[in-house]
């Protein structure tokens, strides 16, 4: 690599680091940088095991709600059609 190319490199990798976003995910990379490698595999497992059990919960939580959306909108479709057929006159035919 040409020192043209690596001070293009060097540039493209300050840019990087310029917007707030990108100087936090830098500081991570920094912490997982820091630690023993095995310590990082480790304590990355760890995360991804929580953030996945969390994942799991929330999604849970999610499909237990809409069913239970689904379920009362079924039983209201049904209370509707209890009342409108406790207010029909009995001479009138229905739909």
């Amino acid at each position: 690599m040409s020192d043209y190319e690596k001070s293009a490199e060097n540039a493209e990798n300050a840019r990087k680091h310029e917007c707030p976003g990108n100087f936090l995910d830098y500081m991570a990379d920094t912490f997982w940088a820091s630690l023993p490698e095995q310590t990082a595999e480790d304590l990355a497992k760890c995360k991804k095991d929580a953030l996945s059990w969390f994942k799991d919960t929330v999604t849970s939580l999610v499909e237990d709600e809409i069913k239970s959306t689904n379920q009362h909108l079924e039983n209201a479709r049904r209370m509707r059609e209890t009342y409108r057929e406790a207010d029909r006159p009995a001479t009138e035919t229905p739909f």
